[in-house]
C-alpha cells in the first residue's frame, strides 16, 4: 500500500510539473511576442524580424533536426518504444524563436511534442521508483528526494522484459495515466488563469439557425471539401517544386525571413498563427468584402506552407482553424438569408476535417460555436469521418 501511495504521489507532481511547464512555453511565448512587436514602426518591426531570422539560423545550424512536432514524437515512439527527451527544453526554445518572431504557425506541435516526451520521462521516473522502491526506502530523505528529482540522472528506460514484472501495475496503468493526465492539465489550466492569459477560443456569437435552413448544410460540405481538396492539390504541387530546388540553411531561413516582411507589410493581423487574431472576424472584419476574406484565408494558407517549407515550423491546426473560418465567413456573406453561424459552423468543419482530420475538426471547433450548433458540426464531421473509411478502403482493394 505505501508503495502505490509513493507512485501516485510522485506521479500527481511529475505530471504537475508537466502541466507548468506547458503553461509556461505560452506565458514566455506570449510575452515575448508582446515584447518584440510592442512597436508599430514597420522598420523596426522588420528589423526585428532580420535579427529573428539570425537567431533560428545559429540555433537551427546546431540542431539541424529540430523543432520536433507531435507527429515526429509519435513516429519516434512507435519505433523505439522511447523518446530522446534529452532535447525537449532546446525544441522549446526553438519554436519559442519561430514564434515570437512572427511565423505563421501554432504553438501546439512543438507543445505537443514536449508533453508526449516529457510523459515518456515520467514513465522513466516512475518505472525507476517502482523497480527500485526497497532500495529507495534504505536512503535517508535528503539522498531520497535527490535521487527522485534528479531530472534525468536515475531513471528507468521501458524494457520488455522488466515490465512483465510489474503486472499488477500495468493492469492500473491506463486509470493512474488518466488521474495524471488530468492533473496535468488542471495544473496547466490554473497556472494560465492565475496569469491572465488570452484564452484560446473566442466566441463568435449566438445562432438562430432552424430546420427550414437545414438543406444548405449538403452544399456547405461539398464547397469545403472542394475548397480544401484544391488547397491540398496546390499545397503538394508547391512541396515538390520546392524539394526540387536545393537552398542552404541559410538561404531556407532567409527566404522564411522575406515571407514574414511581406506580411508585416500586406497584412500584419495574418502573423502568428490567428488563434489570437479570431476576434478580427466578428469585429473589425465583419464589415469587410466576401473577396477581402477570400483573399484573407487564401493568404493564410499561404503563409503558412511557406513557413514550413523554409525552416519556420510549427502546427498547423490553429492557421487552418483561422483560414477555415475566415473562408466560413465569407460563405456567409454570399448567403444572408441563412443564419451566419450554420453557415461558418458547416464550411469551417468540413475545410479543417479535410485539411487535418475530422476528430479534431469536430472535437476542436465544438468550442467555439453556441452549443445549438454542437449537433450539427459533429454530424458533419463524423459524415466525413466514415466518407474518409470508405475511401481509404476502396484505395486498399
Amino acid at each position: 500500500m505505501t508503495k502505490r501511495i509513493a507512485l501516485v504521489s510522485y506521479g500527481l507532481i511529475l505530471s504537475a510539473v508537466i502541466g507548468v511547464i506547458a503553461a509556461l512555453f505560452l506565458i514566455i511565448e506570449n510575452l515575448l511576442s508582446e515584447l518584440v512587436w510592442m512597436t508599430s514602426n514597420q522598420l523596426l518591426q522588420i528589423l526585428l524580424v532580420v535579427i529573428g531570422g539570425f537567431i533560428l539560423y545559429f540555433l537551427l545550424k546546431r540542431w539541424p533536426n529540430l523543432p520536433k512536432t507531435a507527429h515526429d514524437s509519435i513516429a519516434e515512439l512507435k519505433a523505439n518504444q522511447t523518446i530522446d527527451y534529452q532535447d525537449v527544453f532546446v525544441n522549446l526554445l526553438i519554436t519559442l524563436v519561430i514564434l515570437t518572431f512572427g511565423a505563421g504557425v501554432g504553438p501546439e506541435a512543438a507543445l505537443l511534442s514536449a508533453i508526449i516526451s516529457l510523459s515518456i520521462w515520467q514513465a522513466d521516473n516512475l518505472r525507476y521508483l517502482y523497480f527500485h522502491y526497497d532500495e529507495l526506502k534504505q536512503l535517508q530523505i535528503s539522498e531520497r528526494m535527490k535521487r527522485l528529482f534528479n531530472p534525468f540522472a536515475y531513471r528507468q528506460k521501458y524494457d520488455q522484459k522488466i515490465a512483465l514484472k510489474a503486472t499488477k501495475v500495468v493492469r492500473q496503468k491506463k486509470l493512474l495515466y488518466g488521474i495524471f493526465a488530468l492533473n496535468g492539465v488542471i495544473s496547466f489550466g490554473l497556472l494560465l488563469h492565475q496569469t491572465d492569459q488570452p484564452s484560446f477560443v473566442t466566441k463568435l456569437g449566438q445562432t438562430n439557425w432552424n430546420l427550414k435552413q437545414i438543406w444548405i448544410v449538403p452544399v456547405l460540405v461539398i464547397f469545403g471539401m472542394i475548397f480544401a481538396r484544391v488547397c491540398k492539390w496546390i499545397y503538394r504541387f508547391f512541396n515538390e517544386r520546392m524539394s526540387k530546388i536545393s537552398l542552404s540553411l541559410s538561404m531556407n531561413v532567409a527566404v522564411g525571413v522575406l515571407g514574414i516582411i511581406v506580411i508585416v507589410l500586406l497584412e500584419p493581423e495574418l502573423l502568428f498563427s490567428g488563434q489570437h487574431s479570431l476576434h478580427l472576424l466578428v469585429g473589425d472584419w465583419s464589415q469587410k468584402t466576401v473577396l477581402f476574406l477570400m483573399g484573407m484565408a487564401i493568404l493564410k494558407l499561404i503563409f503558412l506552407a511557406w513557413c514550413l517549407n523554409f525552416n519556420w515550423r510549427g502546427g498547423d491546426i490553429f492557421p487552418l482553424t483561422f483560414a477555415a473560418m475566415t473562408l466560413g465567413f465569407a460563405v456567409a456573406q454570399l448567403l444572408p438569408s441563412f443564419d451566419k453561424l450554420l453557415i461558418v459552423a458547416v464550411v469551417a468543419t468540413t475545410f479543417l476535417s479535410e485539411m487535418v482530420s475530422p476528430i479534431i475538426g469536430g472535437i476542436f471547433l465544438i468550442f467555439f460555436f453556441p452549443i445549438q450548433l454542437w449537433v450539427i458540426i459533429l454530424v458533419v464531421a463524423g459524415l466525413l469521418y466514415v466518407i474518409d473509411k470508405k475511401v481509404a478502403s476502396v484505395q486498399q482493394k
